[in-house]
Order: C-alpha cells, then sequence, then structure tokens
C-alpha cells in the first residue's frame, strides 16, 4: 500500500511540476487575461466532467467489482457522449465558455470522458502504475505540443493551450482503452436497463456531493469576472493554482485509499486505522507546505509568472486556512465513498457551498465599487470559510459513526509503526 501511495505522490509530483512549467508559459506568453481565458476554458469542461460523471464517474470504482464489466463501461461511453453534447449547447448558451473554443471544448471534454471511464477501471482493478502513467503522459505530451506551437510555429495566443491539450487527451485515451479493455468479456445485454438505474442511483448520490463542491469550488470564478474582469480572474486563477498544489499528497493518498477501501469487503476496523493515518499525514504535509508557500516572496512570483502576477500573493494568504482544512476532507470523504456513503459527501459539499452562495452573491453589489484586488482577496476568504464549513460536518459525522476518541487523533508511535510495518510488508511481498 505504502508503495502505492508512494508511486501516485510520486507521478503526481511529476505532473504538478510539469503543469506548473505550462502555467508559466502561459502566465508569461498571454498575460492575467489569458490566463483568465484558460481558466474559463478549463472550468467549462471540469463542469462537463461532473455532469457526465452521474453515470460512469467516481462510482465506477465501487460498482465495477460487483457487476458486470462490459455492462458499466458500454453505458457509461453512451452516457457521457450524450450529456457532452448537452452540456456544451447549455454552456455556450449562457455564455459560461469562451464562445472562441467551443469545439474545442467539446471535443476536449469528449476525450476526457474516454480517458476518464477507461482510467476509473484501472485503478478499480488498483493497477496504480498504470493509472499514474497516462496521467504522466498526458501532461508531457501536453507540455512538448504547447512548445512547439509557441516557439517553432509561433502561434502566440491561447488556442496554442488548447489545441495542445485537446491533443494530449486523444493520445491517452487512445492508449487507456487498450489497457483498460484488453480482459473485459462481452456477456450480453441481459438487464442492462436495470443495471443503468443503479449506476444512476450511486451517480447521483457521488455527483450531487462532487458538482456541489465543485460550484464551491469555483462559483468564485463566475462571481469575479462578472464584477472585476478577465484579468482579475487570472490573477485569482493562479493564486488558486498555487495554493491547491498542496492537495498533491492528501489527493495521491486518497485515491489509493478509495481502492482499497472499496476493496476491504467492509472491514471498519481497518478503514478506520487507515483513514486516521492518512488524515494525521494529510494535515501535517498539508501545513508545512502552506507554510513553506505563505514564506514565498511575492517578487518570487512576480519574477517567475510576470510583474502583474505579483497581485496573486494575497489570494495565496487568504486561502490557506482552507487548503490545509480541505487537504483533510479529502481523506474523510474517501473514507464514506469507500462505504458508499456518498449523501454525507452530498450534505459536506452542500454545506460549503450554501456559505459560499450566501457570501459571494450578498456582496456582488459592493464588489462593482471595488477594487479588482479587495474582490479576489474577499473572495478567498469566502472559499477559505466554506471549506472549514465542509470539513466540520464531515469530521464530526466521522467522529460519530467511526467511535474516534480525542487521543486517537494524536500523532503517537502506532501511526507510525502501522506505516512501517505496511512497508514491510511491501517489501516483503516484493523482495
Amino acid at each position: 500500500m505504502i508503495k502505492k501511495v508512494l508511486g501516485t505522490f510520486g507521478s503526481r509530483v511529476i505532473c504538478t511540476l510539469i503543469a506548473f512549467g505550462i502555467v508559466i508559459i502561459n502566465s508569461q506568453v498571454f498575460g492575467s487575461s489569458g490566463l483568465g481565458t484558460i481558466g474559463l476554458f478549463i472550468l467549462g469542461i471540469t463542469i462537463l466532467q461532473n455532469l457526465t460523471s452521474f453515470v460512469g464517474g467516481p462510482s465506477l470504482v465501487y460498482m465495477l467489482p460487483r457487476y458486470d464489466t462490459f455492462q458499466l463501461m458500454f453505458l457509461s461511453y453512451v452516457f457521457h457522449i450524450v450529456i457532452n453534447i448537452i452540456g456544451t449547447m447549455l454552456l455556450y448558451a449562457f455564455h459560461l465558455i469562451p464562445t472562441e473554443y467551443v469545439w474545442p471544448l467539446f471535443f476536449s471534454s469528449l476525450f476526457f470522458s474516454v480517458y476518464y471511464i477507461n482510467s476509473q477501471l484501472i485503478l478499480s482493478n488498483e493497477r496504480i502504475k498504470a493509472y499514474n502513467i497516462l496521467a504522466i503522459i498526458q501532461i508531457i505530451i501536453q507540455l512538448g505540443l504547447m512548445v512547439l506551437l509557441l516557439f517553432v510555429f509561433k502561434i502566440k495566443d491561447v488556442s496554442s493551450y488548447i489545441y495542445a491539450y485537446l491533443i494530449s487527451y486523444i493520445v491517452v485515451a487512445i492508449l487507456g482503452f487498450i489497457l483498460a479493455w484488453n480482459k473485459i468479456l462481452f456477456k450480453g445485454f441481459k438487464n442492462i436497463f436495470s443495471l443503468l438505474k443503479q449506476m444512476l442511483i450511486y451517480g447521483f448520490t457521488i455527483q450531487a456531493a462532487n458538482f456541489a463542491q465543485l460550484l464551491n469550488y469555483r462559483l468564485s470564478y463566475y462571481i469575479i469576472e462578472f464584477c472585476s474582469g478577465r484579468k482579475s480572474l487570472g490573477l485569482f486563477d493562479l493564486g488558486t493554482k498555487l495554493s491547491e498544489a498542496v492537495w498533491i499528497l492528501p489527493k495521491s493518498m486518497s485515491t489509493v485509499q478509495y481502492a482499497r477501501l472499496s476493496n476491504c469487503n467492509g472491514n471498519k476496523r481497518y478503514a478506520k486505522k487507515l483513514t486516521l493515518a492518512f488524515l494525521k499525514m494529510a494535515f501535517v504535509f498539508a501545513t508545512c507546505a502552506t507554510l513553506i508557500l505563505i514564506c514565498i516572496p511575492a517578487t518570487w512570483i512576480g519574477w517567475i509568472f510576470g510583474a502583474e502576477f505579483v497581485e496573486s500573493k494575497p489570494v495565496i494568504y487568504a486561502l490557506a486556512l482552507g487548503i490545509v482544512i480541505l487537504s483533510c476532507n479529502l481523506i474523510l470523504s474517501h473514507y464514506f465513498s469507500g462505504f458508499g456513503k456518498y449523501k454525507i459527501n452530498t450534505v459536506s459539499s452542500l454545506i460549503g457551498l450554501l456559505i459560499t452562495i450566501g457570501l459571494g452573491a450578498s456582496l456582488i453589489p459592493r464588489f462593482q465599487q471595488m477594487p479588482y484586488s479587495e474582490v479576489i482577496f474577499i473572495m478567498a476568504w469566502i472559499s477559505s470559510i466554506s471549506y472549514v464549513g465542509s470539513f466540520l460536518f464531515s469530521f464530526m459525522y466521522f467522529i460519530k459513526t467511526a467511535k474516534v476518541k480525542l487521543s486517537d487523533l494524536r500523532i503517537d508511535k502506532q501511526d507510525i509503526k502501522f506505516l512501517r510495518s505496511e512497508l514491510k510488508k511491501i517489501l516483503k511481498n516484493h523482495a
């Protein structure tokens, strides 16, 4: 298990470093307005993926060991295609995406869907290495194509990023299809509509939480663009990306945690022990990483990303508390997901979303009169407050249902011994 966590963590580090390289190029070449456009483009894809994942999303990891694999995959593909078409039309109609990039956005989301469905099957089988390699291949291709388009073909506009993004997902969608389908057997379409109903039930419960969390994460983007414009959104987007880099290890742990809990046959004692160990590790790592990020001088940010991005530093200050808190909530949410208790995550996400809507929407009239620097700073604080609200609900429910004592929350020798014993098992099995 430790080896899988470290492998996933290592791949996330590689992907994050390359992603930062892409962000640096974007900020230097396109400026804050271009970064804002890219932020809206990625947000559009993220919204589509959340809508498509009502069938064939994270619930696949839970359902694949329990139901017919071919039918699950077939239904997921069909649903994703239909929702990508409808969703793109709606985003375009409501002017929520850059209108000049509607078709690239649709095809990017479509191939992302194929890649994502395949990767969920790979993850369900605990083929963590293959899962990680696909992620690394995608980001490397994207960076390579961007450099080629920008500096060889001299295409110095946002389309260089967008088409590099699209092509990279076409490649990993094909590779993922080959890896995922090599052992799938066709057993017919018997009871497929009953399975679709089951997928919708599981998917809705999970995605209601994920969609609420997405809105909680990114509703601020639309508020900022509406009140202060694309440039301020670009500044906020960079501050957010830098802050969310702290989630590298917590996301890696939660990915492995989810797969393990989905296959642990309901062993609640093991699940509690694993979750507590990961929760403590996530808190320590996130706190240390956030403190380092806070200590980075604003002048360094300006030197790396461009002088105008010095104004992104206050966003990092305001998001610091929320980033640490949400790192812990990632572990808790995957504990509940591992046992199919998705309603807990839904309520947690809705609490955060209501805080964001209540505070953010009520301040829109005042935001329109404020300097953009104050707007992005306040919206970052609202995000932090909403993260705290979500975490407190999840944490209290975890303590109650898992029967956690306050003494269990201390970092002690038992945690170190547990992690060490798991490492020894891995080393013994691979000796």
